[in-house]
């Protein structure tokens, strides 16, 4: 019995330690930000010591505080990159595209609640075990149409192989990771899933709705009221602007890839255009009201998945309540992008690179703990050396106090 005891009280404390290391863990309380300082040069310091050890191609960075840029940093192996240089921005599209469909929304054209059906004459869900007319323009931006495309769309290197809406729609060529067939294969509104195609089908209805071509709507309706004049959906050489060398991860220059799916991958946009689309998700900016804006950035997603607005990703909040919102992209050859915002604090940041697939986002993440002490995955993998040998030594010392305390037990009980 006394054994048994012993036991116990060992098991209690590994037990006790293991949690209050892990609480200390997602709390962020046993972690270290990227930088000691509180500046904005201070981060970008980090960040210079941190692509010594990894290749990028290019850079473009910057901070915002308080609703303004604080600081700025511009990085390249070849070609000079500055504020106005255009990147090709992968899924931060997706964020751009949501505005768009909300300025129809506003304009009463589109029912966020309305089957998607009702706004498509050119193309339609193909039958599935579940019922199409449940999926909405509100599924559709939040990824829970129930739509398991699994895209992921990886461009075309030749112009003339790029296919049109309908065809991409029906079955993706350039869908490398999945089969790229748009079917609803869960049921609507009951998980998030990331959808790819589900903003294919958002490009299709704002062309649809409009009556323009995708790229012609989003310049009319977004670009130029925010006066993002650098950016588009549509790239052309003849736009007199600077587009960014595309580096591979093994650091060779690397093919430009075009894509069908404009909406959910192919926006090209440059630091101070992002920086001036940045302020318009707190500011009067000539395109959404501001309560529109904030619907979007609520989580629209069941509890307990991976949350998501109508549009933005959502980061996470804290007990001060800073509430970070954004999206990340990624595609091939190696690109990376990263803009987010603290809707609180009105801080935010934009990084931009190609020659590594997730520096972008790491440092996404390493901002938002340095920010707002949200300890995302990035900064927690970070940590994991110190925090196992936390565990460790924790082990070692309940072991050895274990060990005295039953041997001093065992004199104490032989002496009387």
């Amino acid at each position: 019995m006394k054994t048994f005891k012993n036991i116990l009280l060992v098991i209690t404390s590994i037990f006790a330690w293991t949690a209050l290391v892990g609480y200390g863990t997602f709390s962020g309380l046993l972690m270290q930000a990227i930088t000691k300082g509180s500046s904005s040069a201070s981060f970008i310091e980090a960040t210079k010591e941190k692509i010594k050890n990894e290749f990028v191609g290019n850079m473009a960075m910057v901070l915002i505080e308080n609703g303004a840029v604080s600081k700025d940093f511009f990085y390249s192996i070849h070609k000079p990159v500055n504020k106005h240089t255009v990147f090709q921005m992968a899924s931060v599209s997706k964020w751009i595209t949501s505005w768009g469909v909300f300025a129809l929304v506003e304009e009463g054209k589109i029912n966020l609640d309305e089957p998607i059906d009702n706004y498509l004459t050119r193309w339609h869900l193909p039958e599935s075990e579940f019922n199409n007319q449940e999926v909405t323009v509100r599924n559709l931006l939040s990824h829970t149409s129930g739509l398991v495309d699994g895209l992921g769309y990886g461009g075309y290197e030749d112009k003339d192989s790029i296919q049109t809406i309908e065809e991409s729609l029906t079955k993706a060529s350039d869908g490398l990771w999945s089969k790229g067939v748009a079917k609803v294969g869960n049921q609507p509104n009951s998980q998030y899933r990331y959808s790819g195609a589900g903003y294919t089908l958002l490009q299709l209805i704002i062309e649809e709705v409009s009556g323009q071509l995708f790229e012609e709507y989003m310049e009319e309706a977004v670009f130029k009221p925010l006066k993002m004049a650098h950016s588009t959906f549509n790239w052309s050489d003849s736009l007199g602007s600077d587009l960014a060398t595309f580096y591979d991860k093994d650091s060779t220059i690397a093919p430009h890839y075009r894509y069908t799916a404009l909406a959910a991958a192919s926006l090209y946009s440059c630091a101070e255009d992002l920086s001036l689309f940045l302020k318009a998700n707190f500011a009067d900016n000539g395109v959404l009201r501001p309560e529109t804006i904030a619907t979007m950035n609520k989580i629209h997603t069941p509890a307990n998945q991976n949350t998501h607005g109508l549009g933005p990703m959502i980061y996470g909040r804290n007990d001060s309540g800073d509430y970070i919102v954004g999206h990340d992209g990624g595609n091939r050859p190696a690109i990376n992008t990263a803009v987010r915002i603290n809707l609180k604090s009105k801080d935010g940041i934009i990084i931009l690179e190609t020659g590594n697939p997730d520096l972008a986002t790491k440092l996404g993440d390493e901002w938002i703990f340095w920010k707002a002490g949200i300890a995302d995955y990035v900064v927690i993998q970070r940590s994991k050396p110190f925090l196992l040998a936390l565990l460790v030594i924790g082990y070692l010392i309940i072991g050895f106090l274990s060990f005295v305390i039953i041997r001093e037990k065992n004199k104490k009980e032989l002496g009387e």
